[in-house]
């Protein structure tokens, strides 16, 4: 593994443990620890500042949430991305959408909705492509938190993280598809301002599909 640089980490209310889980799941999300990446607890600790306890801990609960692998011999190794996953992903977003725009039309605010076009300016004017799929992320996360089902928000919420490899992934191979995907962003968002929970369906669905394609092509791509 090559030397990791985290720096210091950031101070406030947050555990040792709940700051390095935080950090690790950033990187592997943002493609900075790739699939494949051993994880090893005295480099991590060397890199964090910390002792290994954290580190054990963090590393079990990235587990848990199944973006590493823990071994008993080999240790831990972050995934690699799977196209069987990256379609049950998709599977199940597409499912779990049409019910999580019906409640959230319902319940998403004034300040919710100016908190994303926000969000969509940073994608617009941003030209570091991980910021981007971390935007990305963030944009979807704040739609799917206002569905008023938890364990439908706590679901959805995980989906699109796990999504964001595969994003990070096609992003790198097909640069030009982020032009396509912040038009049909502007688009998902005009559907919740107007309340038209049919149309923001329809979007969010192509949106989902069309996306599914560039991180399948993406995928099969690599070497």
């Amino acid at each position: 593994m090559a030397k990791l640089q985290f720096g210091n980490l950031k101070s406030g209310p947050r555990t040792t443990h709940a700051s390095v889980t935080e950090s690790l799941r950033q990187a592997i999300l943002l493609g900075q620890l790739p699939g494949g990446t051993r994880l090893v607890q005295s480099e991590l600790a060397e890199a964090f500042r910390v002792s290994v306890t954290p580190i054990r801990e963090a590393l079990r609960e990235l587990s848990s949430q199944g973006l590493i692998e823990l071994d008993a011999f080999k240790g831990a190794t972050v995934r690699r991305p799977t196209l069987q996953e990256l379609e049950e992903i998709y599977e199940l977003r597409s499912v779990l959408i049409p019910l999580s725009v019906q409640q959230s039309m319902e319940r998403i605010t004034a300040e919710d909705l100016s908190r994303a076009d926000v969000i969509l300016t940073q994608m617009e004017t941003s030209s570091n492509p991980e910021a981007w799929v971390d935007l990305n992320r963030q944009f979807h996360t704040l739609l799917d938190k206002t569905a008023a089902n938890h364990l439908l928000r706590q679901c959805l919420i995980h989906l699109s993280d796990l999504s964001a490899v595969y994003i990070n992934l096609s992003l790198k191979a097909q640069p030009l598809r982020r032009d396509i995907s912040q038009q049909e962003h502007r688009d998902i968002l005009q559907a919740y301002i107007d309340r038209d929970g049919q149309t923001a369906t329809q979007l969010l669905l192509h949106h989902l599909t069309s996306t599914l394609a560039t991180d399948r092509q993406a995928l099969m791509g690599q070497p």
